[in-house]
């Protein structure tokens, strides 16, 4: 992997052993990154809904055009057996798919879905978000195992099965299955709650993604070590998990408030308050928790 050199452009305004945070343009600071310098991209850009002025685009074709520009920064930046995550609403990602069709081997669509967001409107329920996993290469680092999910409560009741003759398992894996002392294999619907006022990690940005979300794309698709990019760090959850699991990081936002935001939470981290124990504790009572949520 190449040395990731300093950025130039936009300002440096938080640091740790592990990454650096910069207030400035995205596409700007990307540009100024070397080739191949960084194994992992996680991307939450703006959605191009009007939100805020950072979210507010002439055209769905002027969204598209930026859409292509960052995107293009992205493959150029990604080793070739890097991937880059990229979250938004399905009816938005339907765009952005198209425009990094040129600069990518391949993409997995994934489902966010959440069961605790309220129908406050006369249309159907959000239920869920989506998120592109775009491939530089056919070749790209994906880890199973520390993303494994508890199995279902038929495997727990009926763990030892034999397989029938024309089970596709059967075939060179022998007569019988038993499960994954870490849990089933992820599937391509994650399902985590979406951050509500008053949850103890959710922060004023408006977007904010779950840190167990981020940490799930985050452990799949890189090691230790590796360099793990957010383009619109937003509150810095990317951030967050990176120094909670010993990759390094570079993150970048153009508001200053939000970066405020993100320099809270890596303090936190940095003074013991945010572990990875704590997370995970959350994340179980978030499993135990499950059948009590509407669904």
């Amino acid at each position: 992997m190449a040395a990731v050199g300093p950025a130039t452009g936009p300002e440096l305004v938080a640091e740790t052993a592990l990454g650096s945070l910069f207030c400035g343009e995205s596409v700007e600071w990307m540009r100024s990154l070397p080739d191949r310098s960084v194994r992992l991209v996680v991307a939450d850009p703006p959605y191009g809904m009007r939100k805020a002025e950072w979210d507010t685009f002439a055209s769905r074709e002027d969204y598209v055009a930026f859409s292509r520009e960052w995107l293009g920064q992205v493959a150029r930046i990604l080793t070739d057996d890097g991937s880059a995550y990229v979250m938004g609403l399905s009816e938005v990602l339907a765009d952005v798919k198209w425009a990094a069709s040129d600069g990518f081997a391949g993409c997995r669509w994934l489902v966010w879905h959440y069961r605790n967001k309220a129908n406050l409107g006369k249309d159907w329920g959000r239920s869920h978000e989506s998120i592109l996993h775009l491939r530089k290469s056919r070749r790209f680092v994906f880890h199973v195992d520390p993303v494994r999910i508890p199995y279902n409560a038929h495997t727990q009741r009926y763990p030892d099965r034999k397989q029938g003759s024309s089970s596709a398992f059967k075939k060179g894996r022998g007569s019988s299955w038993t499960p994954h002392p870490l849990g089933a294999k992820p599937r391509d619907v994650l399902e985590i709650p979406i951050l509500n006022n008053g949850m103890a990690e959710k922060s004023p940005h408006p977007t904010q993604k779950p840190l167990e979300l981020i940490r799930r794309l985050v452990l799949a698709s890189s090691d230790e070590g590796d360099v793990v990019l957010d383009p619109f760090s937003g509150s810095g959850t990317t951030a967050v998990i990176c120094e909670l699991t010993g990759r390094r990081w570079l993150a970048c936002d153009q508001e200053a408030e939000y970066n405020g935001f993100a320099r809270e939470r890596l303090d936190a981290v940095g003074r013991g308050a945010l572990a990875l124990e704590h997370l995970e504790s959350s994340v179980a009572a978030m499993q135990r928790n499950r059948g009590k949520v509407r669904g």
